[in-house]
C-alpha cells in the first residue's frame, strides 16, 4: 500500500551520489503544528524539572537526566537556553506514533538498505528565535560506532517544522562526502566527546550546501553526510525532528543508556 513512498530509481542515484534526498512539503500545516504541539509539550516537560548538573563537553552543554533516560542539551552561550533532547520517543507517546509514519519508514528502508526497520535513536533540535546557537560540523557516525550494533547501517530522515532558511541555520551537507567514510576528527584524549566532532581547520568549508527548504521537508541521508548548522539570527524557531533507523531488532540507543544509567554511581 505504501509502495510509492520508497525511493525512486532518481532518488535512489540522488542518494548513492549525493549522499541525501530531499522531499519538499511531505508533512501539511496541520500535521506540522501538531506533531509541533508534541515538541514543545515536551520542551516545556524538560524545562519543568528539577535540574541536575549541566555539564560542557565538547562544543555542547549537556544535562543527564538519569530518571527519564534522556540527556538534555541546552545552549554553549545560554544555559538557561533549550537546544535539545535525545532520545525522545519512550518520552512522548505522540511523537513515539509519527516515527512510524510511512512518509518517514519507507524511504528509509531504501535508506537502511533492508525492508524490517526499527527506531536506533531520535533527537530533537529547537533552535530557538535569536538564541538558537550552530551545530558543529560531524559526521553521525563517529558518535553511534560504540554504541549501535552496526552504525554503518544507520539512517537519518530529519522533518523541518520551520521553514529553513539563511538567518535561521538550516541544514548545510557536503554533497558526496558520504563516500570517503569517516572525515579527520578533532585531535583530543580519548574519552572526551569533542573528538567526535570534525577537524574544521582539515576541511573545505567551500564544499558546504545550504538546504533552503519549506516547512514539512524531510530530508533522509546515512550516517557519513558531513553536516552542520548555523545560528538562528531571526526572531522565529527553526525546529527540526530527527528520526534514525536501523536494521529491526537490534538495540536502541536508549537501551545502552538505560543499561549504563542503572549502573552504580561513583562515589
Amino acid at each position: 500500500m505504501a509502495e510509492h513512498l520508497r525511493l525512486s530509481p532518481d532518488e535512489k542515484g540522488a542518494l548513492e551520489r549525493d549522499g541525501f534526498v530531499v522531499r519538499e512539503r511531505v508533512f501539511d500545516a496541520r500535521e506540522l503544528h501538531e506533531i509541533a504541539g508534541a515538541c514543545e509539550e515536551l520542551c516545556q516537560r524538560l524545562l519543568d524539572l528539577r535540574r541536575k548538573r549541566k555539564w560542557p563537553v565538547g562544543s555542547y552543554v549537556f544535562e543527564l537526566q538519569r530518571e527519564l533516560n534522556t540527556m538534555v542539551k541546552w545552549e554553549t552561550h545560554d544555559h538557561d537556553a533549550l537546544q535539545g533532547v535525545e532520545p525522545f520517543a519512550h518520552l512522548s507517546e505522540p511523537l513515539r506514533l509519527w516515527a512510524h509514519d510511512p512518509r518517514f519508514l519507507e524511504p528509509m528502508k531504501d535508506v537502511v538498505g533492508i525492508d524490517e526497520i526499527g527506531l536506533f535513536t531520535e533527537k530533537l533540535n529547537v533552535k530557538r528565535g535569536h538564541v538558537g546557537g550552530p551545530i558543529v560540523l560531524h559526521q553521525d557516525h563517529p558518535y553511534w560506532v560504540d554504541v549501535a550494533e552496526n552504525a554503518d547501517e544507520v539512517g537519518t530522515a530529519m522533518l523541518f517544522l520551520d521553514d529553513a532558511t539563511l538567518e535561521n541555520g538550516c541544514l548545510e551537507v557536503v554533497p558526496g562526502s558520504h563516500r570517503s567514510g569517516e572525515a579527520p576528527r578533532r585531535e583530543l584524549a580519548d574519552g572526551d566527546f569533542g573528538q567526535f566532532e570534525m577537524d574544521r581547520d582539515r576541511f573545505d568549508h567551500a564544499r558546504l550546501v545550504p538546504l533552503v527548504v519549506p516547512a514539512g521537508t524531510v530530508v533522509y541521508f546515512g550516517p557519513y553526510l558531513v553536516h552542520q548548522s548555523q545560528h538562528n539570527h531571526t526572531e522565529r524557531d527553526r525546529r527540526a525532528l530527527l528520526y534514525s533507523y536501523q536494521p529491526a531488532g537490534r538495540r536502541t540507543l536508549q537501551d545502552v543508556q538505560a543499561r549504563q544509567y542503572a549502573k552504580p554511581r561513583s562515589a
